[in-house]
């Protein structure tokens, strides 16, 4: 996925103001003709579609693993399975042939915690330019300011 925000900003500027042609900046800069055209459509580099995973050997544990996920969120911090924990559980206790990244890939996927969060605010962050960013982030550190008071 081509995430370049500067040149992609330069490239839309020079073909929709300029007049440049796009079979022009397609030799100039190397970039394919689908990407130009995908620059013209969109005014920012758009975040990659989240492929949906399909768990067929996980299929028939997907229930424990919610529930246990689910008991984690009232267990106090030390008291809480790790994805390894659960993975083991699921081994030993029901019988799942499948591999420890799998169970990790779907417990991420349900698991609401902060770090998911922050995942995604910089993968946001990412598409933006940088004074649109630290605008952002000036915004978000104000508002959760007046929460905390």
């Amino acid at each position: 996925m081509y995430r370049d925000v500067v040149q992609w900003s330069k490239i839309r500027n020079r073909i929709l103001v300029k007049g440049i042609s796009r079979r022009q900046i397609v030799r100039e800069t190397g970039i394919s003709s689908k990407t130009v055209s995908k620059m013209l459509v969109h005014t920012h580099p758009q975040l990659p579609a989240r492929r949906k995973r399909n768990y067929s050997k996980l299929g028939p544990h997907t229930a424990s693993i919610q529930r246990m996920l689910q008991e984690n969120v009232i267990l106090p911090p030390r008291a809480k399975l790790s994805v390894r924990a659960i993975y083991q559980r699921l081994r030993d206790d029901e019988g799942f042939s499948g591999g420890y990244n799998t169970v990790a890939d779907y417990a991420r996927s349900m698991s609401r915690d902060e770090d998911c969060i922050w995942e995604n605010v910089y993968d946001v962050l990412m598409t933006l330019d940088k004074k649109r960013a630290i605008d952002f982030l000036s915004l978000a550190g104000s508002s959760s300011q007046r929460i905390i008071e």
